[in-house]
């Protein structure tokens, strides 16, 4: 099974976390690599997930992004999802993961959502 990349970053000036994946996110485990991210972020710093790069979601990974963000939404940081790929992004709208944190079309749209909740 192909896995995915993923890529971390921080942008200490914006009080940013990046997590961009690449690849299929078929096998829920895949996307818990998110999870770990959580408590690593700092205090007062967004997370961003961006998720254009990838190629396919499963029911079992969605439903872990959804979990994620929930666990975010509990801990007090901000998450929010990028999207690109307007058919994966109309996934992750239906599955209703953007009752829990924004999903949005490019980085630039999550940038002034990032720093109105810094």
């Amino acid at each position: 099974m192909v896995t995915p990349i993923l890529i971390s970053s921080t942008d200490e000036p914006r009080k940013l976390v990046v997590v961009t994946m690449e690849g299929p996110l078929a096998d829920p485990a895949h996307v818990e690599a998110i999870r770990t991210v959580l408590p690593a972020v700092p205090d007062g710093h967004s997370l961003i997930v961006d998720l254009t790069e990838t190629s396919e979601f499963s029911p079992g990974s969605i439903e872990a992004l959804r979990s994620i963000a929930t666990d975010a939404t509990v801990l007090g940081q901000t998450m929010i999802v990028v999207c690109g790929n307007l058919d994966r992004r109309a996934e992750l709208v239906l599955s209703d993961l953007d009752t829990l944190v924004p999903v949005v079309p490019a980085l630039e749209d999550a940038l002034p959502l990032a720093q109105s909740a810094a």
